[in-house]
């Protein structure tokens, strides 16, 4: 005869595992939709419900998903003039372990499979692998003799506060591998209200600084490069990359069903703007989906 006592230790690990295994297939699937589809839509329309979850998101030892899709509208690559229209996962899948150094799994379209190591009052502390999209030459006649920026894995680490007035903040490190080997610093501040039960809206506004590494990679063009195309050499330095702002708005169909919309734009800056590649320095990009919670 079971007893009382050993019951959750035959069904804690059945559900983790479940968990687990969930994880590993959606995060297969999104590898692959970004890998043959959305890989135009580099790292725009991140802001709405895609970051590590807050403290009130999960009691201890539970677990929640919410999966959805949507349509991206971004430029081909930074700095073109021309868009496109990418099809978009939306996972937003959480656990609560509640153990030391290993508060919360989590797997969202913004950092990937990730963790939050460490949870105190409104700050949390954690890391993530994810995918960090490519370029190819031939999305555009002005990328012609450039060559090709291959996906990379991408690794972060962050620092985020959520107050409970609705303000967020957020100090995140990114660092991809591989062929693109270049590492960004984001900043973000955020303001989150509720006008009804309903309707939210979401606020935010960033700055990313990137290094040498990762503005030449994107943005410059090096001796080889220059004899392929009719551009100069340019190697641009470590510094500002982009600011950024969108505007997002969250309304809930029913207990299960969420709409999302999210407009907003990116400003190039610094050498960045300045890359003989770029077409324009403002970004629009938007985003529209549809989500279930389980």
């Amino acid at each position: 005869m079971m007893t009382n006592d050993s019951r959750p230790a035959t069904r804690w690990p059945r559900t983790i595992g479940q968990l687990m295994a969930a994880l590993a297939i959606y995060l297969t699937i999104l590898l692959a939709i970004n890998l043959l589809i959305t890989g135009r839509a580099h790292g725009q329309a991140t802001s709405m419900e895609l970051t590590a979850p807050s403290r009130s998101t999960l009691a201890s030892g539970r677990w929640s998903a919410r999966l959805g899709a949507g349509a991206l509208v971004a430029p081909v690559y930074p700095g073109a003039k021309s868009f496109v229209i990418t099809p978009a996962p939306l996972p937003d899948i959480s656990y609560r372990a509640g153990l030391p150094l290993l508060d919360t799994i989590y797997l969202n379209g913004r950092d990937g499979l990730g963790i939050v190591m460490w949870r105190g009052g409104p700050l949390s502390f954690g890391g993530a692998v994810g995918y960090s999209v490519g370029r190819w030459q031939n999305w555009s006649s002005r990328l012609n003799g450039m060559g090709d920026i291959n996906p990379a894995v991408r690794a972060s680490l962050f620092l985020r506060a959520n107050f409970l007035n609705g303000v967020g903040l957020s100090l995140q490190g990114d660092r991809a591998f591989g062929n693109q080997n270049g590492t960004t610093v984001t900043m973000e501040a955020t303001y989150r209200h509720r006008f009804t039960h309903q309707f939210t809206v979401i606020g935010l506004v960033g700055a990313t600084w990137a290094d040498s590494n990762n503005m030449q990679k994107w943005f410059g063009v090096d001796p080889l490069q220059a004899s392929n195309t009719n551009y100069p050499v340019y190697q641009p330095g470590a510094g500002m990359r982009s600011i950024s702002g969108s505007l997002s708005g969250v309304y809930a169909l029913s207990n299960s069903w969420t709409v999302n919309a999210t407009l907003g734009v990116s400003q190039l800056l610094g050498n960045a703007a300045a890359s003989p590649i770029i077409e324009t320095p403002t970004q629009p990009f938007g985003l529209l989906g549809l989500s279930y919670k389980f």
